[in-house]
């Protein structure tokens, strides 16, 4: 029997249930106290004297648990603070200030130390500042670590409406990034130590490679005017590309081979190719949609800040809202 993320643990469909009911009851506590609140494809701003604010969460999920077995703190500080950046810079919102939180199961000022030099590294990178944020040392609920963000951002203008015909462009993941962890670790630890050699490279190097930076990337590209909307490939994968499609679209993709490490899962716990592209970023780490007269602009952009990008796919008519990939080996996936 192949491995699935619901099987590791993670049920994808009862996630998108909670989901719902946290998106339902955002919506009704703000038109209780009549809020407005315009809603983007990761994030929801609020109107402050002209300015659109958000306030955007996200932690580093069970990747924490290769960093303590190795005790390499530094990239979850790191990865806290960029998965939170990506998501709000897919909605045209740049970072203005961050606050972290660390659970712990003791006292260890050495893993505390590694998270904060992680995000001040990555504070100073885009260009926002710590606020503050909070410590818990909780033995009887954490049994290791875990690393959470919160980030205030600005948006800088609204986005476009996805178009029928429009292009999708995907950028290069540096590796599985913060997802899917939970079924990577009980694949590959089930047949490797952290410190044997896979695809080339040392296990606990390529869990541990951290998130890439997209947001000054996003934010040029929508200061240009040359996107309609961006989507971060982070949990439920390429089922977040929904996010940003109207009534009556779907999509068309044609996935690249994925890197040596997702092949490796896939081949080792017999996960089935749709559940693949439901968990993991399979090498593509944001996905653009972009007017078919901009693609090349857009294409030399990328190639400028020197990350690796190609054409993905298309939008296409679709009542359904189905996401049609054609893999590198001649398959052909719907999730």
């Amino acid at each position: 029997m192949g491995w699935t993320y619901k099987r590791a643990g993670v049920d994808l469909d009862l996630h998108h249930e909670m989901h719902s009911y946290a998106i339902k009851s955002i919506r009704q506590l703000a038109n209780k106290l009549g809020v407005r609140i315009n809603e983007g494809a990761f994030t929801r701003f609020l109107d402050l004297n002209g300015f659109g604010l958000t306030l955007h969460v996200d932690g580093v999920g069970t990747k924490s648990l290769i960093a303590w077995a190795t005790r390499r703190f530094r990239v979850l500080g790191w990865d806290c603070v960029i998965g939170n950046t990506n998501d709000i810079a897919c909605d045209n919102a740049k970072p203005l200030a961050v606050v972290d939180y660390i659970a712990l199961r003791d006292n260890d000022v050495d893993a505390v130390r590694g998270v904060i030099d992680g995000v001040l590294e990555a504070l100073s990178r885009v260009g926002a500042v710590l606020l503050g944020g909070e410590s818990a040392i909780m033995p009887d609920l954490v049994n290791g670590i875990d690393v959470v963000c919160a980030v205030l951002g600005i948006r800088n203008g609204p986005t476009e409406d996805v178009r029928v015909g429009d292009v999708v462009v995907g950028v290069s993941s540096g590796g599985l990034h913060m997802n899917g962890y939970t079924l990577a670790r009980k694949v590959l630890l089930s047949r490797y130590k952290l410190d044997v050699q896979v695809c080339g490279e040392e296990l606990a190097d390529a869990l541990l490679k951290p998130t890439a930076d997209y947001g000054k990337l996003l934010l040029e590209l929508y200061s240009s005017r040359l996107i309609r909307k961006a989507v971060h490939i982070t949990g439920g994968a390429f089922t977040k590309l929904r996010r940003v499609l109207g009534p009556g679209q779907g999509l068309y993709l044609e996935a690249p081979e994925p890197p040596c490490l997702f092949q490796e899962i896939q081949r080792v716990g017999g996960v089935g190719w749709d559940e693949m592209y439901r968990v993991f970023n399979m090498g593509v780490g944001l996905a653009l949609f972009v007017n078919p007269e901009h693609v090349e602009e857009v294409l030399k952009v990328i190639n400028r800040w020197s990350i690796n990008s190609w054409i993905l796919g298309r939008v296409v008519e679709d009542e359904g809202g189905v996401l049609r990939i054609r893999l590198w080996n001649g398959l052909e996936v719907r999730i």
